[in-house]
């Protein structure tokens, strides 16, 4: 859990109950101000590079494999999954992209297999070759 959600939740808390004593609308007003000061946080912890992890599960993965490779110019870990009703072997692509690559990465396994089943989560922090540099 980021800080900025952290202080969000124990705040809003805080507010929500002062809500009771004090006034509604002086409570919204405070939420409102929270939410910024969170998002605030948030933007300074984590900087403008956001980025995101999709894990792609299709029957087309080496279709898949050069688009991301060639169009999209990202890597990519292939990882093997088992459907949890067929039992199936399926391919998963876990891709890092990102957050200006998500249209682009989704039109692109789209326009691959419209079937494709995509998950998309946010990476609070990428190091590495085209993300940001290796701290040591």
């Amino acid at each position: 859990m980021s800080l900025g959600v952290s202080v969000a939740l124990f705040d809003g808390l805080v507010i929500i109950l002062a809500g009771f004593v004090f006034s509604p609308e002086k409570a919204l007003f405070a939420l409102i101000g929270l939410f910024v000061t969170s998002k605030t946080i948030d933007f300074v912890q984590m900087g403008l590079r956001t980025s995101k992890v999709a894990y792609i599960i299709s029957g087309k993965t080496g279709e898949l494999r050069q688009a991301i490779l060639y169009d999209l110019d990202r890597g990519f870990t292939l990882l093997n999954g088992y459907g949890g009703y067929t039992g199936a072997e399926r391919m998963v692509l876990m891709v890092v992209v990102s957050q200006s690559e998500v249209s682009t990465l989704k039109l692109l396994v789209h326009s691959h297999d419209p079937d494709a089943f995509i998950i998309l989560t946010d990476a609070s922090e990428v190091l590495g070759e085209g993300f940001k540099a290796k701290q040591h």
